[in-house]
């Protein structure tokens, strides 16, 4: 509770008076629907589900925590009645908000004392505590995937006997114990890539934990190594002129997917999620969702602008994606794991048709592209740092070590030709 004090002198006598007044801060906010919608209006969409949520005030960190339920609205067919049934509960749930109801000390969540206390928090109800309060800050195909990441957690822990303790008896150990798992060849075999994507999921997580006071500190804090990179490696001159031929005879639309990757830099997934109405002609401007739920602004250059003028773009519903699974230029109503892979499957038919190795994948263009711009900062007289400084916001990284990591990874920065340096004669 805050408080504003306010002082009144008082002329005859000189002698101040004091008023404290208590200022109450909102414990919960308004009760909202969340639905699916297409041009802005609710619909009924495939794989996306309607819920109530609100935010109440946390009773230890004051600060406001989603809540959500789906009350089996999805089970209605119709918009009307999905709406009618929803704003039923959207009342009831103001209703018992409004006579005192508290969803920290609501049954489920009740502690031995029945109330809410972070001491008894077990490693099991930490973690659906951690997903559940990141779900409003990620994508759906982020969430998807923390979900099954920290679900094969949770089955490890079960079976090592530990979902049941206390949280703040995991420690780092038992962190490196799975982690160990992951890429036991007895265990579930996975590359060392994959184990450092868990990493991150977990480091996420309790991250979380740390950030809401449950646990001191984030025990996922250590380094795992990454595979030697085999995939991606970026194309020859000539195999660029290849694949040009065999798109434009056989997948124009593919053709123009990967322009997106070449010349904006764009991911897959960012590609997919693109409509009419992020595009500036113009400013000569794009912006995208990233996975952070930001727009990202990109500059448009003329092989993308002449793209977008012969679509004539300008006449294009505004909701309408660039890319679709039907060529046409029209709302694609799909979750974004289906669309991109949707395009992963075209580039496999043409790496089939091309004899492509599996070193190859959609984001060799994107390498592909980074090496050519630099190499020609560089043939213009560039230093190595000016290259980089200059290719850091094309690529759309923050900072210019994040670019030469990565330069590094895609074979830009290998040495200039040193034989005559030699004396052994062998």
């Amino acid at each position: 509770m805050k408080y504003i004090e306010i002082v009144f002198e008082s002329v005859p006598t000189n002698v101040p008076i004091k008023l404290k007044i208590s200022v109450v801060e909102n414990q919960y906010s308004e009760v909202r629907l969340y639905c699916s919608k297409v041009d802005g209006k609710p619909a009924i969409v495939p794989g996306k589900y309607w819920y109530i949520y609100y935010y109440f005030r946390h009773p230890l960190t004051n600060k406001m925590v989603k809540f959500m339920d789906k009350l089996n609205i999805n089970k209605f067919k119709t918009v009307k009645d999905r709406l009618k049934v929803a704003n039923a509960w959207i009342k009831a749930q103001e209703l018992i908000l409004s006579n005192g109801f508290n969803p920290f000390t609501a049954e489920g969540l009740k502690t031995k004392n029945d109330k809410f206390d972070f001491e008894n928090y077990t490693v099991k109800t930490a973690l659906e505590y951690a997903l559940t309060n990141k779900a409003g800050e990620l994508k759906t195909a982020t969430l998807n995937d923390y979900k099954v990441r920290v679900g094969v957690f949770a089955q490890w822990l079960k079976e090592n006997g530990l979902e049941d303790k206390n949280i703040k008896e995991l420690k780092d150990v038992h962190i490196i114990a799975f982690m160990n798992h992951l890429i036991d060849p007895l265990g579930r075999n996975l590359g060392k890539t994959s184990q450092d994507n868990y990493k991150r999921t977990l480091s996420a997580i309790f991250g979380k934990l740390k950030k809401d006071k449950i646990i001191v500190e984030n025990i996922v804090d250590y380094e795992t190594s990454k595979d030697d990179p085999i995939k991606n490696k970026p194309f020859t001159g000539e195999q660029i002129k290849t694949i040009k031929d065999y798109l434009l005879q056989n997948d124009v639309q593919l053709y123009h997917f990967i322009m997106f990757v070449i010349y904006e830099f764009l991911r897959p997934v960012e590609i997919i999620r693109l409509k009419v109405e992020n595009i500036n002609l113009a400013e000569k401007t794009l912006y995208v969702e990233t996975k952070t739920n930001r727009k990202k602004g990109k500059r448009l250059i003329d092989p993308i602008i002449d793209f977008l003028k012969g679509i004539n773009i300008e006449n294009l519903p505004q909701k309408a994606h660039i890319f679709t699974n039907t060529g046409n230029f029209e709302v694609w109503e799909a979750l974004e794991k289906t669309k991109v892979d949707h395009f992963s499957n075209r580039f496999k038919k043409l790496k089939a048709a091309l004899s492509l190795g599996p070193e190859y994948g959609v984001y060799s263009f994107r390498h592909t592209a980074a090496l050519d711009v630099y190499n020609t900062f560089i043939k213009e007289g560039a230093t190595h740092q000016e290259a980089v400084s200059k290719l850091s916001p094309i690529i759309g990284h923050t900072n210019a070590k994040t670019t030469e990591t990565y330069l590094r990874d895609v074979g830009a920065l290998l040495p200039k030709d040193y034989g005559e340096f030699y004396t052994l004669d062998f």
